[in-house]
């Protein structure tokens, strides 16, 4: 009697032991793949972005000066206006993505949203000037002689 006992919590010990295998691992590999816990998913860095400051656009500028000036060596008017195109994109780029397009602006320091097209053409601008000081002899001719033209309106207006 005692040996029949044993036979059958033998057998029911075979089935449990069977069913945890079969259903034990489609769900670890569910929780693996599926994460179970929401908790996890949850966002751990401040969503808050940090609007652009005068490092920050000085740093990004001479990023893009030194990309211009080093991908258009030896190279014609078009490879320099397409290496311009890609640094002031970039620019552009990474003060919406990382700051959200906010730049801190004049001796208060506020906050104000930039124009991205805006913002591009300035850059553009900037960074002529900037491969101009840096790297004058890889800046196409026609590109300085627009740059000098638009430099003087600009301190022109200025004086007005």
């Amino acid at each position: 009697m005692l040996s029949l006992y044993y036979e059958k919590c033998s057998s029911t010990n075979m089935i449990l032991s069977k069913l945890f295998k079969l259903f034990s691992t489609p769900l670890f590999i569910s929780a693996f793949f599926f994460n179970i816990n929401p908790k996890l998913n949850e966002v751990k860095a401040s969503n808050k972005m940090k609007p652009a400051e005068d490092s920050d656009l000085v740093l990004y500028q001479n990023m893009g000066i030194s990309y211009v000036c080093s991908s258009s060596r030896d190279s014609n008017e078009s490879d320099f206006k397409k290496s311009l195109s890609v640094a002031s994109t970039l620019f552009v780029t990474v003060v919406e993505q990382k700051h959200g397009g906010m730049i801190l602006v004049g001796k208060k320091k506020e906050r104000q949203k930039v124009n991205p097209s805006n913002l591009y053409n300035t850059v553009s601008f900037r960074l002529i000037g900037g491969a101009l000081d840096i790297c004058p002899d890889y800046v196409p001719e026609n590109l300085k002689k627009e740059f000098k033209k638009e430099l003087k309106r600009l301190e022109d207006s200025k004086k007005k």
